[in-house]
């Protein structure tokens, strides 16, 4: 490892700044379980956001996405517009509001206020083990080795050096701060992060003598072989990312995002909607967490699609292509610029890690240990036993570190599982007929689908049976088929089983006045019955929808302004403001009507509702 001073120098004030600030907020956050694990719901909407944002866009984001661009092209924005645009916004419009006036301490006891109990507490205890024990140290792994993969090639460092230089600091970061301090440093360390990929994209543009030069340079070296390297929307034929992966992608992702704020295969949504001051500031996080990770994610892939014409080789099968970011590392930056980007690296570890082990730890001590072993002991017992999950959740995500090769394999793994029960998520929120025989057939029963389904073919192929390669689904496909078979089981379980008993919906319904299908319930409460029952989803939907447009064309006017398409990067642009003004008052509307169902059932109330209804 050669570095210059000046490198050593930044990264060394870097981690002496995260230290300190974790000694700051020490008192704060061991004065209570909220404080520790919620910040005590004091977390503006915005800073929940990019600290959303810091959860989502870690070194696995440069190395997955800068590998995929590499690979795809111009169109790699559709990959995670596609995954995380609409139903983020999803999320936000439709589900911000009534998960936050729940006030719940984790998102799973949502299950104990909408289900019996014994399907409430196999569905709390299977989603607590998933999260904490599965999806936190998966995703923590492929984090860490994702910094490996870029500090690897940029520094000469083994995977032992990289976390040796990594877990340490994050563990006793998140150790000592808790959870504010973990959004408060997240705002710095995306800062720096920022910065970071700012400089080495603006160093990249410069290698090849600005944005003309440089897609002039792509496409003489791709134009006759792989002119898809400067188009702006998926082809129809890829290898790795056509149009239908697209489209399957966006739709498996968004259709039932936001019903369940603990989700497999996505980051701690519940814990910061639940750490928020306000509904409206829930939906803030939503809106800039999409803004912000969208950005940052053009900026680490837009110069790995450029760095194809440095190394046309790492496009070749079996490469390995997640190395492009560690190398435009090496290749492009200066020494101080060096330090800068490893500071920023250590940033965006730093973050996800101290983000998993802080939301993980608290599912696993308020949803499985305090709730079926220890139930009573004080807070300062369960502060303890948070920190030494914290240890247990690092140690399995080093395994995963040691086991796994390509990133995004897990990614898509992780993701195609858990889609397997996203519909049934809406259900449980707009259908007063989903009960916990269904709640549970969509959760096991889905996983059970997905083992048949994808991991079956797979199977037979391991055991000699060649003639199984014609089970063998793209990824795209087979998790649209999962959704369509694990809903199919859960609607018929719903309809041949008996109703969750009528005390408990009824109390849920006044607790929540969820949108969709309960008219019983909203008779029973003296509601005026809706001429049009799914009006205000559709409309929330509506909305969704022309956010996710403002951002996707946003992006898609940035990406062509880095292509040197300069007019038509400006007309994207003012389209995309456009769009912003009306979601935003859109937005705001819809939000007001929320916040009116869910507030008193008064004579006011109901008058409102009818007009807006």
């Amino acid at each position: 490892m050669n570095w210059d001073q000046l490198d050593v120098w930044i990264v060394a004030v870097y981690l002496v700044l995260m230290f300190g600030l974790s000694l700051w907020h020490r008192r704060f956050a061991s004065a209570n379980l909220e404080n520790f694990f919620l910040g005590g719901r004091k977390i503006p909407g915005w800073l929940n956001g990019i600290s959303y944002t810091a959860a989502l866009v870690s070194p696995d984001a440069a190395t997955g996405y800068g590998g995929l661009a590499l690979v795809t092209g111009s169109f790699i924005s559709w990959w995670y517009l596609s995954r995380f645009g609409l139903a983020l916004f999803i999320g936000g419009v439709l589900f911000a509001v009534f998960w936050r006036r729940l006030n719940l301490f984790t998102s799973l006891e949502f299950y104990g206020l909408r289900f019996p109990a014994r399907a409430a507490s196999a569905m709390r205890i299977w989603i607590a083990i998933r999260t904490s024990l599965i999806a936190m140290p998966a995703w923590t792994g492929i984090t860490l080795l994702a910094a490996f993969k870029i500090m690897g090639p940029a520094f000469g460092l083994t995977k032992v050096e990289t976390l040796y230089l990594v877990v340490p600091v994050s563990f006793l970061f998140v150790f000592f701060s808790g959870y504010k301090g973990v959004v408060i440093s997240n705002l710095i360390q995306m800062s720096i992060f920022f910065i970071g990929t700012i400089t080495l994209a603006g160093l990249t543009l410069a290698h090849f003598g600005g944005p003309v030069a440089m897609t002039t340079a792509i496409a003489h070296m791709f134009g006759s072989t792989h002119p898809e390297m400067l188009q702006m929307i998926p082809p129809v034929k890829h290898d790795v990312f056509p149009l239908a992966a697209a489209m399957a992608w966006m739709f498996g992702q968004s259709i039932g995002y936001g019903g369940d704020a603990a989700p497999m295969g996505g980051a701690m949504e519940g814990q910061r909607i639940l750490s928020t001051r306000t509904p409206a500031e829930a939906l803030t996080m939503y809106v800039v967490a999409a803004i912000t990770m969208f950005i940052l994610l053009l900026l680490v892939t837009l110069p790995s699609i450029s760095a194809a014409v440095i190394w046309p080789e790492l496009r070749n099968p079996g490469a390995d292509r997640e190395l492009v970011y560690g190398r435009l590392m090496k290749e492009m930056l200066p020494h101080g610029a060096m330090g800068l980007l490893v500071a920023a690296m250590m940033a965006a570890t730093m973050s996800v890690v101290g983000d998993n082990l802080n939301f993980g730890s608290q599912v696993l001590v308020s949803d499985i240990y305090r709730k079926w072993f220890v139930r009573s002991a004080s807070e300062k017992h369960y502060m303890l036993m948070g920190k030494v999950g914290m240890a247990i959740i690092i140690s399995l995500a080093i395994a995963v570190v040691f086991n796994v090769s390509i990133i995004t394999d897990v990614a898509i793994f992780m993701l195609q599982l858990s889609a397997a029960e996203l519909p049934a998520n809406w259900a449980q929120w707009w259908w007063w007929r989903f009960n916990g025989p269904a709640r549970v057939a969509a959760s096991f029963g889905g996983a059970i689908i997905f083992c048949v389904v994808v991991l079956g073919p797979k199977l037979l192929l391991w055991l000699g049976i060649n003639q199984a390669q014609k089970l063998v689904l793209s990824w795209y496909w087979s998790t649209l088929l999962v959704m369509a078979l694990t809903t199919v089981l859960w609607v018929t379980v719903a309809l041949f089983t008996k109703p969750d008993p009528d005390k408990l919906l009824d109390d849920f319904y006044q607790r929540v006045h969820p949108l969709g299908f309960w008219k019983p319930f909203r008779v029973k409460h003296g509601s005026k019955p809706l001429t049009n029952i799914v009006k205000p989803i559709y409309r929330g939907l509506g909305i969704a929808v022309i956010g996710f447009a403002a951002t996707s064309l946003l992006i898609q006017g940035l990406t062509e302004a880095w292509f040197g398409n300069y007019y038509r990067s400006l007309a994207e642009l003012i389209v995309s403001a456009v769009l912003f003004i009306i979601f935003k008052q859109t937005a705001k509307a819809y939000l007001a009507y929320l916040t009116i169902r869910t507030a008193e059932n008064t004579e006011i109330q109901k008058t409102v509702m009818t007009i807006i209804e």
